[in-house]
């Protein structure tokens, strides 16, 4: 749009000086116009270029309302990215942006040290390695283009090529690869999908690269441009391996684990705004998976103190209350039944123990440190664990 409107300026100028050529040659015509008539007709001319340039410039940003769009208000108003942003701000101290699809760390690296930054991860649902992010899709492009709007903001920050506008994506070329690429070989026209494959082995079916990319340039020893990245606006362009920037990994999970100790009321309050809901666990495996999800946003680390606040998670089981007394009987937050006996922290529990300032325990907490369940009070600050409606998986997760 700005490339738009300096031409339309710079037809304008070029027409100004052919007139003032066109004057001083032929000057008897102009005779009788005065310098200061001259001048307001120029300035009128240039306020006319002005303010078709910012039609233009306008016009542009309504088209742009279907796709991608650096304005914030269009942004910010679609559903991915208002549930994501919440999940960012409960994710402020972590160094990661996340959905139930998507992870995108803002630590910078290498592509070589983010694929294998990503490959570290376990997955809760399939207990496999995650991977560098892959895109099949238009909404996958999307998605990742709005997590990296989420991470640095929505406009572009710094110069063109500020690598917070850019994020690493599991896309390279494999096949000649060695050499330059010569000006009639440039460009998403001239682009030969059979020479690159995506971090699964696949071949790229859908693609968004920006004008004249890619172009395979050549840098520093010896290497040449073959590695992808994505920008804010979801272009792509291809760079050097051994560029640092933020990076994207897939995600299959069905719990994701925030760090804030709040409530257990609030933490379902929270799961809401998420577009998620408080977990419900409902079987010794969904129990495993969410012991992956808590490592992999805790870490493995755990408090001396067993009852330490940071050493339990809550989840959403509750007791069935009856004229405010418990009946040891328990069901979700959905009223939805307990299907499966969860192994209790000890014995003797749940013991709906009671105190007169909380009352009675009556909801569920997970622990750090043996997997187990906990009946507490639900006045207790601590980290929470929301699920994903469904789990938006790519299908080369289940088969690598």
């Amino acid at each position: 749009k700005q490339w738009y409107q300096r031409r339309v300026r710079g037809f304008w100028y070029r027409f100004l000086f052919i007139l003032q050529c066109f004057y001083s040659i032929c000057s008897f015509p102009f005779r009788f116009i005065s310098s200061e008539t001259m001048r307001g007709f120029i300035l009128l001319i240039i306020l006319l270029s002005s303010t078709d340039g910012k039609r233009k410039k306008q016009k542009a940003t309504h088209e742009d309302i279907h796709e991608y769009s650096t304005d914030e208000a269009i942004v910010n108003n679609m559903p991915v990215v208002i549930n994501a942003r919440k999940m960012a701000h409960a994710l402020k101290h972590q160094d990661v942006v996340t959905t139930c699809r998507y992870m995108l760390f803002k630590a910078f690296k290498t592509y070589w040290d983010a694929e294998a930054a990503c490959r570290n991860i376990k997955m809760p649902i399939t207990h496999t390695n995650a991977s560098i992010a892959v895109i099949k899709t238009l909404e996958d492009n999307k998605d990742i283009t709005h997590l990296l709007q989420l991470a640095w903001g929505v406009r572009q920050v710094g110069k063109r090529f500020d690598r917070r506008n850019w994020v690493w994506v599991g896309l390279r070329k494999v096949h000649d690869n060695k050499r330059r690429l010569k000006k009639n070989e440039r460009g998403p026209e001239h682009f030969n999908a059979s020479q690159w494959r995506w971090h699964d082995g696949s071949i790229p079916e859908y693609t968004r690269w920006m004008r004249f990319m890619p172009d395979q340039d050549k840098g520093r020893k010896k290497s040449f441009q073959g590695f992808v990245s994505v920008n804010k606006r979801g272009r792509w362009d291809d760079t050097f391996d051994y560029m640092k920037m933020p990076y994207a990994c897939n995600y299959c999970g069905k719990y994701i684990v925030l760090p804030q100790h709040v409530s257990w009321f609030e933490a379902r309050s929270r799961c809401r705004k998420y577009g998620l809901t408080l977990a419900i666990v409902n079987s010794k495996q969904e129990n495993e998976d969410l012991a992956d999800a808590v490592v992999l946003a805790l870490g493995e680390e755990t408090e001396i103190r067993r009852w330490n606040d940071t050493n339990w998670v809550w989840i959403g089981t509750m007791e069935r209350m009856q004229n405010g007394t418990g009946t040891n009987e328990w069901e979700h937050h959905n009223s939805s039944p307990l299907l499966w006996k969860p192994r209790w922290d000890r014995k003797r529990q749940p013991d709906n123990w009671t105190k007169k300032i909380w009352g009675e325990q009556r909801v569920v907490a997970f622990s750090r440190l043996n997997k187990r369940w906990d009946d507490s009070y639900p006045q207790r600050k601590r980290p929470f664990a929301c699920m994903c409606p469904h789990m938006a998986c790519h299908s080369n997760v289940y088969e690598h």
